[in-house]
């Protein structure tokens, strides 16, 4: 019973802040959604693609090992080595900008030098405070992870509404620089935050190669599988920009803006905690695990269920009449990719689950698979000349089949330590 008050009481703090940080986003994009046109959203998409992209391979994943250190030394230079992978991608990725190599180019946007650079302090702000957010929930630091969201949603609201005026240097500029300042006072915040806690030990070289050697798996599958994750959600702006346009993408990205943030919000939520608690119990306790696996997926799912049916109807007049006639699209999006949606809800709070139980290779393979049937499908439904109403149906059902097939893979690993347990008593 303590353990589950423990557990409730942290998620109730991660979920009140998320949910609040959201609420203030939400509240502000009927005015935003008027200042800036679906095209200016089709550029801050592929901005929000690439930043999603470079920060899930950035650091190595080595801050997921974070919560699993003991040793406080071992703990810190495990956020050294990331800290130091992150600032390699981040120069390298202004050096691409600097030679006319522009990752934006991918998604056939003409860019300047200066998306490029916004691109790398927002990585670096990005990741930096997600390496330390990792340090937090070791230490049950939650309500300063849910303050500095807070501040981030806060300052990011009052940014891209004052930046409206340098929307003419290049579409979308505005809500880039934004996004930008949002994760810098964020960061401000959690490093002072950080500095009062934490004492910093002197670099050791030769303790970071231990380090690299003993959470080798993470470095070598976990990056791919969370880069390959990563790639699996933002293939479709890089896609739909290439073949659709940029005012498909600026209604699909709204979409995903209004309801699929949020949901990865509240997974985000659970996961964090869920990781927390697996973490120290996985290898003792496997059962406690497998219970709390499924108490998450039962609930999550009556909760989902019946909320994103009465949304997949009411969506798209929602739209037009909060954001204006204009994004009327963008409801009927949402009603398409409902069963992605729930099946996000449902899945996501526990799709962490291979990574904890020392399953990376399957969780490669599962990412594998995913990406390559999304790729596949929406590139045959464009060559065929379907709409891109079709090829977003398509996306929605295959990542609500993958998920739903994650959690399956997720209860036969846990069943699977559960049987080792018994074997070693």
């Amino acid at each position: 019973m303590k353990i589950k008050n423990e557990f409730m009481n942290k998620l109730l703090v991660l979920l009140t802040g998320n949910s609040v940080s959201q609420l203030i986003i939400f509240a502000s994009s009927p005015i935003i959604t008027r200042i800036y046109k679906p095209a200016d959203f089709g550029v801050f998409a592929t901005y929000s693609s690439l930043l999603a992209i470079l920060m899930s391979f950035a650091s190595l994943c080595l801050e997921k090992a974070i919560p699993l250190e003991k040793n406080h030394k071992n703990t810190v230079h495990l956020m050294y080595i990331s800290m130091f992978a992150l600032a390699i991608v981040c120069i390298l990725n202004l050096g691409l900008g600097f030679f006319d190599l522009s990752l934006f180019r991918l998604y056939g946007i003409e860019t300047t030098i200066l998306n490029d650079v916004l691109l790398s302090i927002g990585l670096f702000f990005a990741g930096i405070c997600q390496v330390m957010i990792y340090w937090m929930v070791k230490e049950d630091k939650y309500k300063g992870i849910t303050h500095s969201k807070l501040l981030q949603s806060i300052s990011n609201v009052i940014s891209q509404f004052s930046l409206i005026s340098i929307n003419h240097v290049t579409p979308g500029m505005g809500l880039i620089a934004g996004d930008m300042i949002g994760r810098g006072i964020s960061l401000a915040y959690i490093w002072r935050f950080f500095l009062k806690q934490m004492h910093w030990p002197k670099v050791d070289f030769r303790r970071m190669r231990y380090l690299l050697k003993k959470y080798e798996k993470f470095a070598k599958y976990s990056t791919w599988s969370t880069f390959l994750s990563s790639l699996s959600l933002q293939i479709i702006f890089l896609l739909l920009m290439r073949l659709y346009g940029p005012e498909v993408t600026g209604h699909f990205s709204m979409a995903i803006k209004t309801v699929g943030l949020p949901i990865s919000l509240l997974g985000a939520s659970i996961s964090t905690v869920f990781y927390s608690e697996v973490s120290k119990s996985i290898k003792d306790e496997p059962g406690r695990v497998m219970h709390l696996y499924r108490s998450i997926i039962i609930k999550t799912a009556m909760i989902g269920l019946p909320s994103m049916a009465l949304l997949a109807v009411m969506a798209p007049s929602l739209f037009s009449f909060v954001f204006g006639d204009a994004w009327r699209v963008s409801g009927q999006y949402v009603t398409l990719m409902s069963f992605m949606f729930l099946a996000q809800v449902n899945i996501m709070p526990v799709s962490q689950i291979l990574f904890l139980v020392n399953k990376q290779k399957t969780q490669l393979v599962w990412e594998i698979s995913r990406l390559l049937l999304l790729c596949i499908g929406v590139v045959v439904s464009f060559t065929l000349g379907e709409s891109a109403e079709t090829a977003i149906l398509y996306f929605s059902i295959c990542m609500g089949v993958s998920y739903y097939f994650l959690a399956l893979l997720g209860y036969r690993a846990i069943h699977s330590a559960e049987g080792e347990g018994h074997v070693k008593k």
